[in-house]
């Protein structure tokens, strides 16, 4: 997969797997990330440093795997890689509202992915959107993404949140489209 993603994206996620499999279960994802041909030096991580994102895919891989990981558990890792993203909580204390994050979501996504698009559509609680385009990734991906986008409106305060996803086309490309509802 071509482009690069953030280290910001790796922290919340290395946080969950060692506070869910301990130090050893960390070890173990590092040891099957190298098996696949993907080093990920833990140690000298920067947030705001460009890492590839086959790496990234491959971390999600590896969790998914060795630790069985299911749908829910994959958006409990979305969820804890917004929580402690830097750049994420950045964005999100000069959004403090459901609309700016709509208006605010192209931006992360820019500063996370040097690759693909996030369009967002507002719609109020009742139906808002984002939609991932020219970003061909694993199916957990975009699973994973359900949590991220939760933890973000969570973060505001959002109550009921429900993030559905679906991948349909755009302009005859593929793109992966986030509904996003709340209660008032």
């Amino acid at each position: 997969m071509e482009g690069n993603c953030k280290g910001a994206i790796y922290r919340g996620n290395i946080d969950y797997v060692t506070r869910k499999f301990g130090k050893l279960g960390i070890q173990q994802l590092m040891d099957d990330m190298k098996k696949h041909g993907h080093k990920l030096d833990l140690d000298n991580l920067k947030d705001g440093l460009w890492y590839p994102l086959d790496a990234r895919m491959q971390f999600l891989r590896s969790s998914v795997e060795l630790f069985e990981i299911d749908d829910e558990q994959l958006i409990e890792l979305g969820k804890s890689g917004f929580k402690t993203s830097t750049i994420a909580q950045f964005y999100l204390k000069l959004a403090g509202t459901p609309k700016k994050i709509f208006e605010m979501g192209p931006n992360i996504w820019k500063h996370n992915y040097d690759v693909g698009v996030l369009e967002s559509e507002y719609g109020g609680s009742k139906g808002s959107y984002f939609r991932v385009l020219d970003f061909d990734a694993a199916p957990i991906f975009f699973q994973y993404l359900i949590g991220y986008y939760t933890a973000a409106f969570e973060q505001v305060g959002v109550k009921d949140i429900i993030v559905t996803h679906e991948a349909i086309e755009k302009d005859g490309k593929p793109c992966q489209e986030y509904l996003i509802k709340w209660s008032d």
